[in-house]
């Protein structure tokens, strides 16, 4: 090759090959779209698109992929995690019945005209449709006395994670007039609530909303935590113990379930009790436990 012909090498930046070759997997990964806020760009647009998670509010969504992207620009790596996360937190498997089914069961229902003992009934069927809700039917009669009996008379109610709680209000204003506003991330859930309280409690409401993201909540004088604090738990350790400290309420009732859906007992309980146990005697809180068949009941007076 002539003098002339030489290809002189591109001039390589300060700090010798490491890097350069640094700065040539940055350029490539530009190249590719595949940087950290990329991929959680992504694969957020993704599963908020996926009928499966239709009904799941994007808060959520966004929430459980930041917290799974753990510094992969992977696409299909932080798919696989957050599908693998959301699936726990949705808990779609929970639902035993299909809320379409339901929805067209309360169409058809009359439920302004009918009786106490024939709404109850009818509350039970739905209540039943969901794994939750369903092992409390057992004590569903003892369930709002054993509650009100340890808190001062409320006129606010928050349940923070209501699923299909709602359709527990008549045996809720059995005892209490309160306003009561249920929360949840599930959009079906929150729109079957909603249908259902404007019918035949009005005043009553549900609303879509994840309690772990966004603006505060209002204050209120007791707040439900039902059988939800160690999915938060599971969801982001020390959530569901913030939460429990941090919502503005005069009251929290946290409960947990006395069996595992196993049937085995729910020791995994025990040390989320003991945790907010702790959390009661620091912050100088009255913590009081009542115990039933299905579920356990730990309400933490914060205000008197």
């Amino acid at each position: 090759m002539a003098p002339d012909d030489v290809v002189t090498p591109p001039s390589r930046p300060a700090g010798g090959d490491a890097a350069a070759r640094a700065d040539d997997m940055t350029r490539e990964r530009r190249r590719a779209g595949n940087t950290t806020e990329d991929a959680t760009a992504t694969v957020t647009a993704r599963l908020a698109g996926a009928a499966k998670y239709r009904d799941v509010h994007p808060d959520t969504i966004a929430d459980v992929v930041a917290g799974q992207r753990d510094g992969t620009t992977d696409p299909a790596e932080l798919e696989r995690r957050s599908r693998a996360r959301l699936h726990k937190v949705a808990a779609l498997h929970l639902l035993t019945g299909r809320l379409a089914a339901l929805r067209r069961g309360m169409d058809k229902a009359d439920l302004a005209g009918m009786a106490e003992p024939e709404l109850r009934a009818w509350c039970r069927e739905v209540l039943a449709a969901h794994v939750s809700t369903g092992e409390r039917l057992p004590d569903l009669d003892r369930f709002y006395p054993a509650v009100l009996d340890l808190v001062p008379p409320p006129a606010t109610i928050a349940d923070l994670a209501c699923a299909l709680n709602p359709f527990t209000l008549p045996w809720l204003r059995e005892h209490t007039d309160a306003g009561y506003t249920g929360y949840d991330l599930n959009a079906g859930f929150v729109g079957l609530a909603e249908d259902f309280l404007t019918r035949v409690y009005p005043g009553s409401h549900a609303e879509q909303r994840d309690v772990l993201v966004g603006s505060s909540l209002p204050d209120v004088d007791l707040a439900l935590l039902l059988k939800t604090y160690h999915c938060i738990e599971d969801r982001r350790r020390g959530a569901a113990l913030s939460l429990v400290d941090q919502v503005p309420a005069a009251a929290v009732v946290v409960s947990f379930p006395t069996r595992a859906m196993n049937g085995r007992a729910a020791v995994f309980a025990r040390r989320h009790v003991a945790d907010l146990t702790e959390l009661a005697d620091r912050r100088g809180w009255r913590l009081d436990r009542a115990t039933l068949d299905t579920e356990d009941l730990l309400v933490i007076t914060k205000r008197h």
